[in-house]
């Protein structure tokens, strides 16, 4: 029987996603489970080197076996996986996930894959598998590796890893009785060896045993999985995991929205069909599990009905004990960290054409303010953040022109820019000059001022729809979110770049303005762009557009106190900011891509989008932070407050679960004055996508972010736009 090569996963329109034809597959004896074993025979055959420890994996290995010996070793195991048998053990699983709760709430830098969901994993599988010996870390590093197992054709030095961790990890299996268990209770390496017997082959124990170990990790990257999927969703739906009854109504949901198995494979042998259509013998079935398992929601909504574990007589041995351990550490975590946000800029996956899990998961804990530093105090509670955005008396924004003409003074430095760019950026403003270039600012860029550039708007959504389904391999940021925003932002404020590719280049470092107190180096950099952008603009360009573009607007007024030059920096800096136009508009695809499919079905329509507008802002907009400076002696809750101290709005906790009334475009005085036209545009280039590409789907855990400290921004977001298997139209 051949092993499967990489290239079965090449066309994602050929995976089995029609749940009856997975399930038949799974069924069928015709079907087999990929041969490790060819390709380690293989690679002996060619002069290769052996690998003893897969090699009995290959044997032993349920994932591996087939015949009489898998079903021999099938029937051994069951009653120690069977539900009523992992009752006993449900005790030591809740004293694992008091621990590891213990050790979140204390974690410096809380990460829930690692101080969560594998702190308790490996706490009571440790006991579960029989495995006392090795420090914990380098345990779990064995068992990550040795995972990769089941990958497809992987290289000698892949192999040769694997082989040793598999080696090592045996050395600590132990057979002894675990100390702290009940009596009564046994390892799965002491179960094995009093029913040896009853396995085809006896000396197969210890690597049954093993293959447990290795294998049961898939709770970990399902309970991570799960994890990520509900935080990224709505804060109350977080919070109802926490409720009684939540296992009756949710587990299964979970367990079928987020399957840390992408894909299954078969292989099919003599007389093998797949819907009555005959298969060739050694052909590759690829089955997508997310898909099939989207399917069945369509038939069963509360997702009781899934195939996350597989089926069949290779279903997983362990998804009794995955249901027992989701089904504690799920609702206790959502029970002692009820405000739970998810940084998912921080976010970070290992995906194969197999499986996809987190292996970072950074958390804040709660929604309590708190003292930073001894200058920085972090405001995460809604109501003191609202309180807070509309007292300018006691609160302003960063001072940042006081502070840049005392550090070129000590420093001898020329910040000459950086001190006009902190004149002329608004939300470091404040008093009456503020207020006027506000009103002007809003004259052009307010709600109702600007229908007349909806025309601009709607052609620039159709050349971004056409460049998106013109590239080999597109992508949702580049190809989409960036031009439209450069289409949009760059005529609606009047910027003429004499040379537009090297101000494109250029102006998302533009984005660094943001960020108050940069230190001298950072401004020096950002000094000498400025410098180059403005030397490169020309005056603003009017021929052909619907409406007056806003510099033109701006140079007509008589603001007090500014110049030309002061107005090319403020529209200047207003590009800078209006990045998050398109940071936005990628962070709202990238969710409702990852939500399941019946609850994005409707994003095609813009009276849904419309509807849900100011809760995909909540929970997508990207800037992180909202600055503010006391002007005098003050008091937050319990914390004391003094002059010239900064407060951090920590818009990621004081969001969270909020629609209508959210801080994403800041508040009062201070209100982002692009945030009507940031509304036009998604309203705009949501449902257009959607309509465009009903098919449209994410490349699974491809995406990346940019590195950055005030904005929560992709980099890249590959994406296939439809079932036909071609990108391009």
């Amino acid at each position: 029987m051949p092993a499967v090569n990489s290239s079965a996963w090449t066309d994602p329109d050929r995976f089995l996603t029609d749940p009856d034809d997975v399930a038949a597959v799974l069924r069928d004896p015709h079907f087999t489970v990929s041969q490790l074993t060819a390709h380690l025979d293989e690679i002996v055959a060619r002069g290769g080197p052996r690998f003893p420890h897969l090699e009995a994996m290959a044997r032993h290995a349920f994932a591996f076996q087939s015949g009489e010996p898998h079903l021999a070793a099938r029937r051994a195991t069951a009653p120690f996986f069977a539900a009523p048998a992992l009752a006993a053990w449900t005790p030591v699983a809740e004293l694992a996930i008091a621990a590891a709760l213990a050790s979140l709430e204390t974690s410096r830098f809380p990460d829930l894959m690692r101080d969560y969901c594998e702190a308790a994993f490996l706490d009571f599988i440790r006991a579960f598998c029989g495995c006392p010996g090795g420090a914990d870390d380098r345990v779990l590093d064995l068992i990550r590796l040795a995972n990769e197992t089941t990958r497809p054709m992987l290289s000698l030095k892949a192999l040769g890893r694997i082989d040793a961790a598999l080696g090592e990890l045996l050395d600590h299996l132990s057979t002894a009785p675990v100390p702290g268990l009940e009596p009564g209770l046994v390892s799965f390496p002491a179960f094995l060896g009093r029913r040896a017997d009853r396995l085809a082959d006896p000396e197969a124990a210890p690597y049954i045993a093993l293959s447990a170990l290795v294998g049961s990790h898939t709770v970990a990257q399902s309970l991570a999985l799960a994890l990520h999927g509900m935080l990224l969703g709505d804060l109350g739906a977080w919070q109802a995991a926490a409720r009684p009854g939540w296992t009756d109504t949710g587990l299964d949901r979970a367990i079928s929205l987020y399957p840390s198995t992408l894909t299954l494979v078969r292989i099919a042998g003599d007389g093998a069909r797949i819907g009555g259509c005959p298969c060739h013998k050694g052909e590759t079935a690829v089955m997508d599990v997310v898909g099939a398992n989207a399917a069945l929601r369509r038939r069963v909504p509360d997702g009781s009905a899934h195939l996350s574990f597989g089926a069949g007589r290779h279903k997983c041995p362990g998804a009794p004990l995955s249901r027992m351990f989701l089904a504690r550490a799920i609702p206790a975590l959502a029970r002692r960290f009820p405000r739970l946000a998810l940084h998912r800029d921080g976010v970070r996956f290992h995906v194969t054409p197999l499986v996809q899990y987190p292996v970072a998961l950074p958390v804040t804990r709660d929604a309590r303010s708190r003292r930073l530093t001894g200058r920085m105090v972090e405001i995460r509670d809604l109501d003191e953040a609202r309180a807070i955005v509309n007292d300018d008396a006691t609160w302003s924004p960063p001072r940042m022109e006081p502070y840049l003409e005392t550090l070129a003074e000590r420093s001898g430095r020329d910040l000459g820019l950086a001190r006009l760019v902190a004149r002329n950026a608004m939300f470091f403003m404040s008093g009456p000059r503020h207020a006027a270039i506000r009103r002007a600012v809003a004259d052009s860029l307010g709600g109702n001022r600007l229908a007349c550039w909806q025309p601009l708007i709607e052609a620039e959504t159709r050349t971004a729809l056409t460049r998106l389904a013109s590239v080999p391999a597109p992508d949702l940021i580049a190809d989409y979110a960036e031009p439209l925003f450069r289409g949009i932002a760059g005529p609606v404020l009047g910027l003429a770049p004499v040379d537009p590719e090297r101000f494109d280049a250029l102006a998302p470092i533009l984005q660094d303005v943001l960020e108050p107190w940069l230190p001298i180096r950072e401004l020096d950099r950002l000094q000498e762009v400025i410098g180059e952008i403005l030397a490169g603009l020309g005056l603003p360009a009017t021929e052909g557009l619907p409406s007056t573009p806003l510099l033109t607007r701006l140079m007509e007024e008589d603001l007090p106190e500014t110049d030309p030059e002061d107005l090319r920096a403020l529209v200047l800096v207003m590009y800078g900011a209006s990045f998050n136009m398109a940071h936005t508009l990628g962070n709202i695809l990238h969710h409702l891509l990852s939500l399941p499919p019946e609850d994005r079905r409707d994003a095609a329509d813009p009276a849904w989008i419309d509807a849900e507008l100011e809760g995909l802002i909540s929970l997508c907009a990207s800037p992180k932070y909202i600055y503010r400076m006391a002007r005098g002696p003050a008091r937050i809750g319990e914390i004391e407050i003094r002059t010239d101290e900064t407060l951090r709005l920590q818009l990621l906790s004081i969001d969270r679960g909020i629609g209508t009334g959210n801080l994403a475009f800041g508040h009062g005085l201070h209100r982002c004055v692009g945030a009507a036209l940031s509304k036009r545009m998604l309203r705009t280039a949501l449902p257009a996508l959607f309509a465009r590409f009903p098919g449209l789907a994410l490349r699974p855990q491809r995406h990346r972010y940019l590195d950055m400290t005030q904005t929560v921004a992709l980099a890249t977001l590959p994406c296939r736009l439809g079932p036909s298997g071609k990108d391009r139209p």
